[in-house]
Order: structure tokens, then sequence, then C-alpha cells
């Protein structure tokens, strides 16, 4: 079973998932392949092979059954989890200062579309569309168990961030802790609304749209920019402009909206 262990030095919690250290293509390094293919026979996010993945959370389809082909939005738990559903939350004492607790939470990947050599700059709007509907239906779905004190939906495009499956996929993790790193942000935001009366995320959205010189794209209810401070070549946010503090409050015609934005961005 993982294990989500604390660092007695800063309070941080790790998650120690020996299973993902099973993952085939840890260790090898192909050589990069220039073409691919719109169906891989031995890909298991491709219509044809769900037999190779876990059960689905849940899926878009147009016809067929439930883990079968017809799909055209696919989510399932991740294979080689990080967290699982079932354990302890309580927290164990273990070599005097040292602490830790069951690695309990969900980890999911979220299939975008069934073709296997897509990127979302190139899908249909439609289908960007439906990606951001199932992250808001998989996230208001794990948002109910009491246990998960934090939601986070990521996606690693290309091998050297980290994926490796060509094929386009998210993931998304539940987990009972919050990292430092997100309650240092909300301790800061907290900080700077004692100070000023004001959001910080809204007033560098007011300060983005302001300057112009870093806008990517501006819509009606959602603005992209390179923040002043980016820590990453290329780093972009996509701010709704109406104060809104969480994903899960998301509309039918925001989410719309915001998958334009997110494709256009890209």
């Amino acid at each position: 079973m993982p294990e989500l262990r604390q660092d007695p030095a800063t309070k941080q919690w790790v998650i120690l998932a020996t299973e993902r250290a099973k993952r085939p293509h840890d260790f090898s390094k192909p050589a990069v392949q220039v073409f691919l293919p719109e169906h891989k026979a031995d890909c298991p996010f491709c219509p044809g092979n769900e037999s190779l993945t876990p059960p689905e959370t849940m899926a878009y389809r147009q016809g067929g059954t439930a883990n079968g082909p017809g799909w055209w939005v696919r989510a399932f738990p991740n294979k080689f989890s990080a967290l699982v559903p079932e354990g302890s939350l309580s927290r164990k004492e273990e070599e005097g200062i040292f602490r830790k607790m069951d690695g309990v939470g969900q980890h999911e990947v979220i299939v975008e579309c069934p073709q296997h050599n897509l990127c979302i700059p190139l899908m249909a709007d439609k289908q960007v569309e439906e990606i951001i509907l199932a992250y808001r239906e998989r996230y208001l779905a794990l948002r109910e168990d009491p246990r998960f004190k934090l939601i986070i939906i990521f996606k690693n495009h290309g091998s050297k961030a980290g994926t490796s499956l060509e094929h386009p996929h998210s993931q998304l993790v539940a987990m009972p802790i919050v990292p430092l790193t997100i309650r240092y942000r909300f301790e800061k935001a907290a900080g700077h609304f004692d100070d000023e009366g004001t959001c910080v995320y809204c007033d560098l959205l007011r300060e983005g749209l302001n300057l112009r010189t870093r806008q990517v794209l501006e819509t009606e209810r959602f603005a992209a920019f390179h923040p002043f401070a980016s820590r990453a070549p290329f780093e972009t946010w996509i701010i709704p402009k109406a104060h809104n503090a969480s994903f899960g409050s998301i509309t039918m015609d925001e989410a719309k909206e915001f998958s334009l934005v997110l494709k256009n961005a890209w």
C-alpha cells in the first residue's frame, strides 16, 4: 500500500508509492517517433483495448457498453496509482519523531479522445469542451468524499514532461492532505487581503490586463497571460475574470469558454 510520510523538518507530506516503480516504461528510452498513428494496437488507451485498464469511473460515449468502445472521453483509476481508495487516515508515529499514514486517495486517468495522435490544439472545439466537462464531473464527484481535502488535475505533455504513454490523457489526484506549497499560497493570499483588502489573484489579473505586454488571450469570462515572475519558460495562467475560488463552481457555459481559451492559448 502507498504511504504518506511527513518530513519532520518541513512538515511537508510526501507520497511513497512503490507500485509506481513497476511501470514498464520508466527505465526504457525508445527512439523518438516522429509519426504517430491514429490507432495503436498495443496502447491501453486506444479504443478496443479497454480491458487493459481498470473499470471506468465515467465515460462520454456515443454507443456501446461500459468499458467497451464507443467513447470519446473516458476516466478510470490509474493502474499504477500513487494513492488507493481504502485505508486509514490515522497518523502513526514511527521511530520517534517520524510520522506516516496510509496513502489514501484517488488517482485517475482521463483519456481525452479516442485518437492516439491528437493533442488539444488540434482537437475539435467540442472535444476540448468535453474534456473540461469530464474534469468538472470527476472533480464534483470526488469532492463529496469527506476524506479528500485537495483535488489536483494535471497533464504531462510529452516524454520530457514525464508522460510514459503518448495517447492524449490527463490525471486527477484527490488526497487527504493539503501540500505546504498550496497552503503557502493560501496564507499569502490571506495576508494580501489583510494588507490591501483585495484578492491577490484579482489584482494580478487586473495588472495583467492593464499592461497587455504578457497577455496571451482574453475572452468575456477568462484571460490567459504569462505571469510577471514566471517559474518556467512559457508558463501561462488562465484566470476567470469573475472572482471564483473553486474549479467545481464553473458553469457549463464557462466550461465551454474555458475550453476555447485553453485550446487557443496552448
